[in-house]
């Protein structure tokens, strides 16, 4: 009688790879993310900025070159490492602000080389797993943030790789084999875990979120080893790890000064503005970045960003993305394989609520650990896909299956799933390429070859605007007595808007002052002259000599000084004259209506005073202010009376009951 002995391993065998040659499935990944590597940098090399920028990208550009000071936090080990590579690429006549792009393409492709191999470290160990892990490491390559990081001068780049070699270094090692997976409790050497904590310590040297790594570290700690926290020897290389590399720190006061960072110390009149403290409150706020004062939202104004949040998600992966990122959760949680979930699950959960809270502008970069995350599990749901897709009972056991036809299969597959990572390419590309990005030097080129003068002061609204200006004074040496000024330089009262910032300047000294562009609405608070485009210059503010009708009438916070009516051939000027009493609250329009003897509306002109520079509600106590209409020709000899008043729209409140002025 034939006895046939039955298997008594209940999981399933998928392909596993070749257990006897190890070292050539070690290469053959390495090669796969080498290739990896070489694609990315070639897509990024293709869409990079050719050289300098505004706004951070250009102040990182210059500050790294000056081995000098950035904004809060800092970014020490990001301006060191990134001067090295600039003046190493000076040495091959690479312009600095072009080098610094490169720098970015290079971390960011590398981030995506070593993604690929943290991918695949965490996967069982079968033949599915490469697959999964390169569609996931090209879902992140095209990820449109992560993209738009490697193109320009930034620190994400950096960021990314750093969440790369956590995800690498926390991995099994030896790759775990197939499910079930449950790692049995381990001592965890002291010095790998000195190793990962060093790379943390790095990491939160460049940027405070790798913060939100720490808790799914020592839940994932404590599953590798329960009593880790028992020997003296892995304190001291955690503790250790953490703390060594924060005295990257100390770069920051020995750095300060102007000669190492004068964009943190502009001068204005015979005065010096200080935008870092010297003392050692000063190098906490700093570093932990206070000095921004930026707000945290209140839960019901983080709940209002919940579709913001959403859209970024859709964005990133679309609905079939995000299906894969689900679907990876439910295979971890139902093949148990807990030391991943505990590592990357109370992560992405605290960088998601601080996300919502945190209250900046840019807030979309901080996603870039999340899609990562995201993605890690989405490799996980395709290779589980896959694996499904693929099995077959054996003979002996119909519980233990295998791969039908390995080949053929996965190319269909690796086929159907690159269309996820190729929409998003062909979706986001025209976006994302910066290639003819060049509008940062030719917008300043022109402002220098206006020739504005060797003392003057220039003003701008945006503060990235001025930023390419430090560029060209502090590597180039151009212009260097100009200053630049903008909004919100410091948190003085005498820098909150673009106005409150033209009356500082004036009131500097003899320095000529300028308007970078034309702002509309400043001409409200300020006499201003034509000069070489595209300047403007600032004379001074606005009298009230010119006014022929004056009034002296209260109108609720506001005080109607008079106005002016002259007849031009584009029809009449009528020109109001405020003084601000007490503070607005809102945006107002003015509307001036004229009436004849019989109470007939002869003429109408609405529109808000100060324009979109200088709105109402930026106006102050004390202000002095313009309020320009034109109404059609010969309209003012024909009426008798006119009706002035300020409303908010669209609501049409009024601020006041209207003003009846009898016209002489």
């Amino acid at each position: 009688m034939k006895t046939t002995v039955k298997s008594t391993n209940p999981s399933p065998k998928l392909n596993p790879l070749p257990s006897h040659q190890p070292s050539t499935v070690r290469r053959q990944d390495r090669r796969t993310a080498i290739i990896l590597f070489a694609l990315c940098l070639g897509l990024y090399s293709r869409t990079l900025a050719p050289g300098l920028l505004f706004g951070d990208s250009g102040e990182f550009q210059m500050a790294a070159w000056r081995f000098g000071l950035a904004h809060p936090t800092g970014y020490p080990l990001y301006l060191l490492l990134g001067g090295m590579w600039q003046h190493l690429a000076a040495l091959l006549g690479v312009d600095p602000a072009a080098s610094l792009n490169w720098f970015s393409a290079l971390l960011a492709a590398g981030a995506v080389a070593v993604f690929y191999l943290a991918v695949l470290a965490w996967m069982p160990k079968r033949v599915t797993a490469r697959v999964a892990a390169f569609v996931v490491a090209l879902l992140i390559a095209v990820n449109p943030t992560l993209w738009s990081q490697a193109v320009v001068a930034e620190v994400y780049a950096l960021h990314a790789l750093f969440i790369a070699l956590f995800l690498l270094l926390t991995a099994p090692n030896p790759p775990i084999s197939n499910p079930p997976i449950s790692n049995p409790p381990i001592n965890y050497p002291p010095r790998h875990l000195l190793i990962l904590s060093s790379l943390l310590g790095l990491s939160l040297t460049h940027h405070r979120t790798t913060l939100f790594l720490l808790p799914g570290l020592f839940l994932w700690l404590f599953w590798r080893d329960r009593s880790w926290w028992q020997r003296g020897k892995t304190w001291i290389a955690l503790v250790g790890g953490l703390a060594l590399p924060q005295l990257l720190y100390v770069y920051i006061p020995l750095r300060s000064g102007f000669d190492a960072s004068p964009w943190l110390y502009p001068r204005l009149g015979g005065e010096i503005l200080t935008l870092y403290t010297p003392t050692f409150q000063g190098f906490v706020d700093f570093i932990t970045g206070s000095v921004f004062a930026v707000s945290f939202f209140s839960p019901a104004q983080a709940l209002a960003r919940m579709p913001e949040a959403a859209n970024l998600w859709l964005l990133h992966f679309t609905w079939s993305g995000i299906a894969l990122v689900l679907l990876g959760l439910v295979v971890l949680i139902r093949g148990r394989r807990w030391p991943l979930l505990l590592l990357t699950l109370p992560a992405a959960l605290l960088l998601q609520i601080f996300n919502l809270f945190y209250g900046i502008g840019d807030i979309y970069v901080y996603y870039i650990p999340l899609y990562l995350v995201a993605a890690l599990w989405a490799g996980c749901g395709v290779d589980w896909l896959i694996g499904v897709s693929g099995r077959r009972p054996t003979t002996d056991d119909p519980r233990n299956s295998q791969l039908a036809k390995p080949i053929p299969q996965l190319a269909l597959w690796f086929v159907l799933f690159l269309i996820l990572p190729a929409s998003l390419f062909v979706t986001h590309f025209p976006a994302m390429d910066q290639s003819a990005n060049n509008a940062a030097r030719a917008m300043w080129q022109t402002i220098l070859d206006s020739q504005p003068p060797d003392n003057a002061i220039l003003i701008s609204n945006d503060r990235n605007e001025i930023v390419p200006l430090y560029y060209l004074q502090a590597v180039e040496g151009k212009a260097p007595e100009l200053t630049g000024l903008f909004p919100l330089l410091t948190p003085e009262e005498r820098f909150t808007d673009v106005a409150a910032v033209t009356t500082t300047a004036l009131a500097a000294g003899d320095r000529p002052v300028y308007l970078i562009k034309p702002m509309a609405g400043l001409e409200s608070k300020f006499d201003v002259e034509a000069a070489t485009p595209p300047l403007v210059r600032v004379v001074g503010p606005v009298g009230i000599n010119e006014i022929n009708q004056p009034t002296d009438i209260g109108y609720g916070p506001l005080t109607l000084l008079g106005y002016m009516a002259d007849e031009t051939d584009g029809g009449l000027a009528l020109t109001l004259y405020w003084r601000v009493d007490e503070q607005l609250t809102g945006n107002y329009t003015t509307s001036v209506q004229l009436f004849d003897s019989a109470g007939n509306k002869v003429a109408q002109d609405d529109r808000p005073p100060g324009g979109q520079f200088y709105p109402t509600s930026l106006w102050k106590p004390g202000d002095i202010v313009r309020d320009a209409h034109l109404l059609p020709s010969g309209s003012l000899p024909a009426a008798a009376h006119m009706q002035i008043l300020l409303y908010t729209q669209p609501d049409l409140n009024q601020l006041a009951p209207a003003l009846e002025i009898r016209l002489p």
